[in-house]
Parts: structure tokens; sequence; C-alpha cells
């Protein structure tokens, strides 16, 4: 038909759907492309009806020679065919996965839907965990055994199966600890060998091929080893064919299992696989587990070979829906935290560019750092005689996290923290009512409402810290408008920490409306123009005078002040214009240098008589100067001056103090003399866990009687008494313990690292927006039953508004900025230097210094390790990711 044709599928697919449409316009026509590019054919019409196999090869043959004159059913790529009547199509559906083996799998063609996992099922019982590795000696059957161990002690019943047929792994580890009965014993291999023999007799009884293990502490722990290891055991090795066993009526391998359930009816079966491509490991993999711990040491052998692994369970994943993959990094040497950094880097690098494929991931729902935990090397482990039995706790905990996943998706054991009706969670989500709204949106009156006092806030009390640093939207400016402008409401608040009654709140500097004598960005530039550009500190210090004077009418009548100092701080809104020109004149002065620092400590001397304190509060230091390039060099100017002329002149004054509140990454880009002086004056803002379910209970308990009422009437002034664990468990009436039960996040650790920056500063407006929006669209469909409040649909729908708000706060934060934010939608992340290069239309120093602003903005993240060859690769946040309109591989 046509010379020097490429045969692809979809040129196959083409041909072959045209022709026999014109013959049978029901006809049906699938071609399939496998992993290794072999193509699979299903054809489904009634023109082969009445006719042999040979007849329907020699028709399709015939129209395939129309493509190539030597191309048939036999030739590559086909590597299978299926030629089917309608009424055959019905009684044979496709099946191109035979056999859960790793050529079966990785030569089955993608499947024409894959499968969706209901979240709505309730967790299964029991989960099947199976431990796989590429190599061995990465301690996967330690992994097992410590994590099977800590399962048991929180009441789980569980089941190890020692599937490490060749090298028995657990069967030798627990040998000390299998509680000491009578009988003969068997194991996994002589179960089945024995039932591939004579499938219909029950020999060897499961009950003899399952050990108990004494455990000093509760739990029940059970063993199923391999069996004797004797010769005899060698000989049944060789005989077994496992593929054997899935062309069998009875699947021995199912029966075990089965059996397993049958008679001890665990909450979680453990199986040890075979390392590396193997029937056994295969079977454990993608038949029997509904979760993979991956154990592998990150080096390029161990890369190469998973990155098959990964796509064998990707492929079984869109058939099965399973299973689940979390990476157990293991034996991880010490390091020094810039290399474990790297380690990190290249490991999620690989997952990122392994794990997904379009919008298909090997555990939906779960974010790349959230796939992986760490393993230290410990030498200890050498040393331990049993490991269920007297394990240092250090030890223990490092693999807390595999057994927190496991347990996460099992049935809750705990009794239900709350027992409500559906009525109860319709009366809650009418009665809810989340506030998001800016520091500067709030009404004053609703600050000390809406105010959680976090951890760092007793620290921020301290008249030794000057400074106080954090990400925009960290809550530095409702903590600053909270003691400019609700004085005797944040007294209160601090008071369980320091009495305050004797202190006075000034603000040195912030929005227009606190003072009238703040001045704006275009009064400040007047400034610079008329004074220059080195005069910023003598600004500052006449700058302060004039707000303690024009605050309070006591200090105005201190005799020595200047005339015009005092004349203009007895006006009630006096002229900006005014204000400079006398800030000029002063600058001007050289008399009056001094006579200005003589004025503040006359000042400081009055305030001391009288056993009072003046905290002079700074704001707005980010937005008061402009967003031109020119604006963010007078501002560098000036704020550099601001915190130099307090290091040399705050110390000198007993009961003045200045609480700067500054954006984190504009004081990394200070170079002034004494920088480090700030170091015990200094407090940076960070949102803990516990700080936001604080802000998240105080909002719900406030608006919501039922709520508090199902939680044995908490109230929102307990807050602060209680510990995180207590927090967590409140939170389960609002939005459950986890995010589906196909999904193995705790639901407060989603919400946690999705309102996160690359920084890892949380965003306490972007927790309230989440949750306002959820309430809005879970009231959309309120009949829904459920026993929580928020269910994880809600959730995962209210984000991407989210994210688009975060993206115009950082818009607004950064204005310098947004032409490269609005270049980066469409584009794909992670995304690297060269491509930024070309959608941003900048090159090499002019390059490097956006990336850097982006990087410390909180948006990107490096992706690269150092030693890493260029092009550099970088992250958008997921906070950022949506609100861009980028994609990235794998779901939210």
């Amino acid at each position: 038909m046509t010379d020097n044709i490429t045969l692809t599928p979809e040129v196959i697919y083409k041909y072959l759907n045209e022709s026999l449409i014109r013959e049978d316009e029901q006809a049906q026509v699938s071609v399939k492309r496998t992993s290794l590019g072999w193509v699979k054919i299903r054809i489904v019409t009634k023109k082969f009806e009445s006719t042999l196999l040979i007849e329907r090869e020699q028709k399709i043959d015939e129209l395939l020679a129309n493509l190539d004159p030597n191309f048939n059913l036999g030739q590559y790529p086909i590597s299978g065919y299926d030629l089917l009547t309608p009424q055959e199509a019905i009684e044979q559906p496709p099946q191109y996965i035979k056999l859960p083996l790793w050529s079966d799998i990785l030569m089955a063609p993608e499947p024409d839907q894959p499968v969706e996992v209901d979240e709505d099922i309730p967790n299964k019982k029991p989960l099947v965990v199976t431990f796989y590795s590429f190599k061995g000696g990465v301690g996967r059957s330690t992994a097992l055994g410590l994590t099977g161990g800590i399962l048991a002690t929180r009441n789980r019943r569980v089941v190890m199966v020692d599937f490490d047929l060749e090298a028995p792994g657990i069967s030798i580890m627990f040998q000390e600890d299998i509680e000491k009965t009578s009988g003969e014993k068997f194991g996994v291999l002589d179960y089945l060998h024995q039932r591939s023999l004579t499938p219909e007799e029950n020999f060897p009884n499961i009950s003899a091929c399952i050990q108990q293990i004494n455990l000093q502490t509760r739990g029940e722990l059970f063993l199923v080893p391999v069996g004797e290891y004797d010769e005899n055991y060698i000989h049944r090795l060789a005989d077994l064919d496992m593929r054997s066993f899935y062309r069998s009526a009875k699947n021995p391998v199912k029966q075990l299992i089965e059996d397993i359930k049958k008679q001890l009816e665990p909450d979680v079966i453990l199986i040890d696989a075979r390392p590396g491509f193997n029937d056994v490991a295969a079977i454990a993999l993608f038949d029997l587990a509904d979760t993979a711990i991956i154990c592998f040491s990150p080096t390029d052998q161990s890369f190469q070979g998973l990155r098959w692994v990964v796509k064998a369970i990707l492929k079984q994943k869109q058939y099965q829906g399973k299973p689940d993959v979390r990476f157990l990094l293991t034996p991880i040497p010490a390091v020094t935290p810039e290399q474990y950094k790297d380690l990190i880097g290249t490991v999620e690098n690989w997952i990122d560019k392994n794990c997904y494929e379009d919008n298909f991931s090997i555990s939906p729902g779960a974010k790349i750092e959230e796939l992986h935990h760490t393993i230290f090397y410990n030498p200890n482990l050498t040393t331990l005689s049993s490991l269920v039995n007297d394990i240092p706790k250090s030890l223990l905990d490092e693999y807390l996290p595999i057994a927190d996943t496991i347990d996460a998706s099992l049935p809750d054991l705990k009794p239900s923290i709350v027992t409500k009706t559906i009525d109860d969670r319709k009366k809650i989500l009418n009665e809810l009512h989340f506030q998001a709204a800016t520091a500067q949106e709030l009404a004053p009156e609703n600050i000390s409402e809406i105010f959680q006092r976090t951890e760092d806030f007793p620290r921020f009390l301290s008249n030794r810290i000057w400074l106080i640093r954090g990400a925009k939207g960290t809550g530095k400016s409702l903590l600053f408008r909270l003691f400019v402008e609700q004085p005797t409401a944040a007294k209160e608040l601090a008071q369980s920490d320091v009495n305050l009654n004797h202190v006075h709140f000034v603000p040195g500097h912030g929005q227009l409306r606190v003072s009238t004598t703040i001045l704006d960005r275009f009064a400040l530039e007047s400034y610079e123009d008329q004074a220059g550009t080195n005069d910023w500190q003598f600004f500052w210090l006449n700058y302060a005078l004039l707000q303690l004077c024009h605050r309070s009418t006591e200090l105005r009548s201190l005799p020595g002040l200047d005339e015009k100092l005092v004349a203009l701080s007895n006006q009630e809104k006096p002229a900006h214009s005014d204000i400079v020109t006398w800030l000029v004149e002063r600058s001007n002065s050289p008399q009056k240098k001094p006579q200005a620092a003589d004025e503040l400590r006359l000042i400081d001397q009055e305030l001391q008589e009288k056993n009072q304190v003046v905290w002079l509060l700074y704001d707005e230091l980010d937005a008061g100067f402009g967003s031109s390039p020119e604006d963010y060099a007078r501002r560098r100017r000036s704020l550099e001056a601001l915190l130099a002329w307090w290091l040399e002149s705050g110390t000198n004054l007993k009961q003045i103090v200045p609480k700067i509140f500054l954006r984190e990454d504009i004081w990394k880009q200070f170079n002034f003399t004494n920088t480090g002086h700030y170091s015990g004056r200094s407090l940076e803002l960070r949102w803990e866990e516990a700080d936001l379910w604080r802000l998240v209970l105080r909002q719900a308990l406030k608006s919501s009687p039922s709520l508090s009422k199902s939680l044995g009437g908490l109230t929102a002034e307990r807050l602060d008494i209680i510990v995180l664990e207590q927090l967590r468990q409140s939170l389960y009436p609002l939005w459950g313990e986890r995010m589906g039960s196909g999904n193995k996040a705790y639901t407060y650790n989603w919400v946690r690292t999705r309102i996160a920056d690359g920084q890892k500063n949380c965003f306490p407006r972007s927790l309230i927006l989440l949750l306002e929006e959820a309430v809005k669209i879970e009231k959309r469909f309120s009949e829904h039953v459920s026993e929580i409040t928020l269910r994880p649909k809600a959730l995962i729908n209210a984000f991407p508004n989210v994210s688009q708000q975060r993206v115009a706060e950082v818009r607004n934060e950064y204005p310098e900025l947004k032409n490269f934010l609005d270049r980066l939608q469409g584009e794909r992340s992670p995304i690297d230097e060269n491509r930024l290069a070309e959608i941003w239309k900048v090159q090499d120093g002019e390059l490097a210094l956006h990336i850097k602003d982006m990087v410390e903005a909180g948006i990107l993240t490096e992706r690269s390790r150092p030693k890493d060859p260029p092009p550099r690769v970088y992250a958008v946040t997921e906070l950022y990711l949506y609100g861009l309109g980028m994609v990235r591989k794998g779901q939210r």
C-alpha cells in the first residue's frame, strides 16, 4: 500500500479498523503496545462467524500484507492476537496478564481503562504487605521483623511469611523467639510442594506450619517459616514450579494465604520476598501484596534494577489497583547533613522520573517525600539476640514510619473518638465557619478572636528579642496589629508568661492606618532624594522620636525636645511633606545629630523614672518602599541602617525595646556590620504542627457548639494545654483519621505537607482557606452518609483553590517575580534551568539570580545534587503548582 511505512501500533490500528469497518460497522479493533515495543492485537467482528482460526488468520494476514508484503501476524512487532466473533468476545474477555510474573506483566499492553480504587470501601483485613528488594543484604528481613514486632505491640495480630525460599531470612532470625511446642513442624515449602502433588489432601495442615513468637509485651506475632532446612528441602525446592500453580484448578499459593486467614484471622500478613527477578518474588509482589515495601540502597546498580520493578508495578497497578508502594532506604551510612540532602535529592529525582506515568502513580495521593523512609546503618543490629524483645528504643524508632504506614491502612482498633449520628454531622457542617482573612483585612475587634498563640509566643514577649523574622503569611503582621491595635487583649494573652501592664506599644512603622505619622513609600523616596543614601540611621532615630512623642502627650512636655518635633507631634494629622522636611533638616544639621540622641535618652530616662517600658514595633518593612529595582535598593539601604542603628543604640536604652518584623528572605539578603549580633536577639516565626491544629480547632469550636459537644465539651480555652496527639485525635470528627481507605496518608500529614512551601514554612491562612472551601464543597454533597464532617474528596477538591489564592498572594508579595511566575503556566514540574532560561528569556547571572529568588521565596526547590552535571533541575512546591497552572507527573 505504501512504501517504507513505519509499522507503529497507530498505523496498524488505523488500517485494520478502516478495512474491517467497511465490512462490519460493529467491528472492534484493539492494537496495544507493550513495554518492550511489541503489540497485541484483538479483533472482534461477525465476519469471523462460521470460520476456523486459520481462516481468520489468513484474512488478517492479507490485510497486513497491504501495509508491507512481508508483514503478517507472525512477524515483529506482533507478540499475540485474539481473533473473535462477538459471542466469543463475551465469553473470552481480554486477559492480557495470564500469570503475575515479571515477563508476562511487562509484555502486557496498557489496559483500556486503569482500574479505579473506591475510596469509600472500608479498609480491608488482613492487609498483605510484601517486603521486597532487588538485591540482597539491604536489611529487608530485619525491617520486616522489627516492623512486625511494632505492629504486634499495637494490638495487631501479625503473621510473617518467609517467601525467601532460596535463602531464608526471618525463619533463621526468629528461631530463638519461637514458642517451643511438640509435634512435627512444617513450613512454606512443605505446604506448597505437597499441595502441588496432592491438592485435595489437607497435608500438611496449616496449623503445623504456623509458629507463635514469644513476646515480652502484649500482642500476637506468628511466623510461617520456610520449613525444615535439610537436604530434602533442597530437593523439594528444585521440584517447585511456581508457574504450574497458576495453571492448576487449586493454586497452592492462594490456598496457603487463604488457610492463614482462616486459621488466625490476622490483621496483617507480612511477606518476606526473594530478592531479584524470580517467580516467587513476582507472585509475592504482584499477586499477593496490597502494599509493597521496596528496600534498597540508593546506588546506580539498584536504580537500574528497580526501574523495571517499578515499571511492572505500575502496569499491574493499572490492571489490579495494587500494590501501593513505599520505599525503604536501607542501610544508609552515617553522612553529613549536606550529603544526606544530596542523597535524598537523588532518590526523589529517581522516584519522580520512574514512578509516574501520565496521570498514574505507584501511590496515588502521596507526595514524593511521603513515599520514602530512611534507615541509617546501626552496628547494634548485629548484636541483637532478638528482633522483638529488648530492642533499644532508638533503634526501633527508625522503623516506626513503616509501621505507621501499614497501620494507617488497617481498620481502626481504637473506639471512635466520637459516636454521633448523621444528623450530628449535618448540624456541625451547617455551624462550621472558618475565617481565612489576611491580617490586613481583619477589623481590629476581630484580631484577638482570630489570633492563635503559637509556641513561639513566649519567646516573642522577651525584651531581648528585637528581630522577628518569618515568611510572608506566618503571622508577623497579625502579631504586630494585636499589640498595636488591641493592647488590652495582647496583655491578657501574655499574662500567663509575663506581666505587660507597664508596657506601651507604639508603632515605629507599619500600615498608614495605625498612625498618621507613618510615612508612605513616596515620602521615604523623597527623604533619600534630599538627604542622600547614607543617612538612613539618622532617619530612623528621628522617626522613632516622632512616633514616641506623637503617641504620648506626657513625652511631648519634656523640656529640651526639639520645637518642631513637639509641633509635629501635637498635630493630629501632620502633613507628610512637613515630616519629611523636618527629617531632612535634622539630617543636614551636624549639631542636630547629637541632640537627637540626647532626646531619645531623655525619653528613656523619663520612662525609667515612671517604671514604664515602650515597645517600638516595626511592620510593613517589605512593602513600604515600592517594587521597582530602585525601590528594592532603597529598602535594603534603609533597613540595614535600621538594624545597625538599633544594635549601636539599643543596648544603651533601658526602657525602649524594638520589635522589628521582617520577611525572612529579605533578612538573608542583608550584609551590614555585626549582623551576627542579632543571633541572640532574633526569633524566626514558624508554625509547628500543634500550632496549626490549635488554630483549626479554635475556629471550629467557636463556630460549632455541636462539635464541642461531640468532643466531650472541649473548649477553645483548653487547647493550649492539649498535647499534639490529643489535638490530632480531636480533629477526627472534622476530617477523619486518614485520606480514604485506599490511601496510606494520615489526614493531618496530608494537610500539613500541602500548606507548606519549599522552605518548610506552613501557612495558617492557606490551612483555614482549605477548610473554608472544603466546607462549601461538602455542603453541596451533604446527603452523603459519613461519620466525618469533611471527607477526603472535599479536601482534595478544595486544594487547587488554596493554591490559586497562595499564588495570588505571592504575586502581591513579590511583584518582581510576577512575570516569571506567569510564564510557568502550562510547564511541567520538575523543570530544568535550560527550560527556565528559554521561557524567562534570561541567561547566566540573571537566570541564577531569579532562580535564587524563587528558591528563597519557597516556590522552587532544587532537585539536583551538587555533583550532578548541568542543567540543574528544580521542582515547584505543590502549594504553588496548581495556582501557577503547571502540571507534574502523578496525582495530587
